[in-house]
């Protein structure tokens, strides 16, 4: 389809302002607030909660469970730098009242994506015509469009799900981690790699814990993580 998509974005000043999707290339829509937020309301089957992003001072808006778990991912993901929630409303011209991606993602390289996720019934005729307008402005804006349609593996999910609590680099520590990928050389559960370092153990338990979440120290993802059990090992040495 060749039909210029629409946005829907707030400017700097909070106002709601209209443009073709082609001028946004160059627009960080990761720092612009909503242009929409899911009503709240006694019987509301989704569940709208807030997403506090690592290492940043704000948060980010997820309307069901599914998002939340989009959210975990996107975080987890080493290329993506940061993302917003529902920050641009595409249409196409006179047609439709718009469809709101769920984010707007900054990768690494630069370049801009745009994040929904698939819903319950998304097989239907609607599901196929957002599509169908997520990728058109794709094209026009050059922002790569991805679909979450829940995690791959529920061991995985998991894992990450509880691995996030330590997520944020305040636990970092560089002379903890040293020492932590030498004990780590040799594979052993956190535990007993913690007591091998002589370091004070809850704040190491932590700091490792940071460690295997940005995978610098390794585990075996498809398998339930059990700190006193699961093996964890250094990238320098090999299980």
């Amino acid at each position: 389809m060749g039909d210029v998509v629409w946005a829907q974005v707030r400017s700097g000043a909070g106002r709601l302002v209209e443009r073709p999707v082609g001028e946004l290339r160059q627009v960080r829509l990761e720092q612009h607030d909503p242009v929409w937020q899911p009503e709240r309301y006694r019987g509301r089957r989704a569940i709208a909660t807030w997403w506090r992003l690592a290492d940043q001072a704000r948060h980010v808006g997820c309307g069901t469970l599914r998002a939340r778990e989009a959210a975990l991912s996107l975080e987890f993901d080493p290329q993506v730098v940061t993302f917003a929630s529902w920050p641009v409303r595409l249409t196409w011209a006179g047609r439709d009242p718009g469809y709101v991606p769920d984010f707007f993602v900054r990768l690494a390289d630069g370049q801009a994506m745009l994040l929904v996720c698939r819903p319950g019934d998304g097989t239907g005729s609607r599901w196929a015509q957002r599509l169908e307008l997520l990728e058109a402005a794709g094209r026009q804006a050059d922002w790569r469009v991805r679909v979450f349609g829940g995690a791959e593996d529920a061991v995985v999910a998991r894992n990450r799900q509880r691995l996030s609590q330590w997520r944020h680099a305040r636990l970092r520590d560089a002379d903890t981690a040293r020492i932590l990928h030498q004990v780590f050389a040799r594979p052993q559960p956190v535990t007993e790699g913690v007591r091998a370092s002589y370091l004070p153990e809850l704040p190491t338990v932590a700091r490792a814990l940071h460690l295997i979440w940005s995978r610098e120290l390794l585990i075996d993802w498809s398998r339930p993580f059990v700190p006193a059990c699961s093996l964890v090992w250094s990238p320098m040495g090999a299980p």
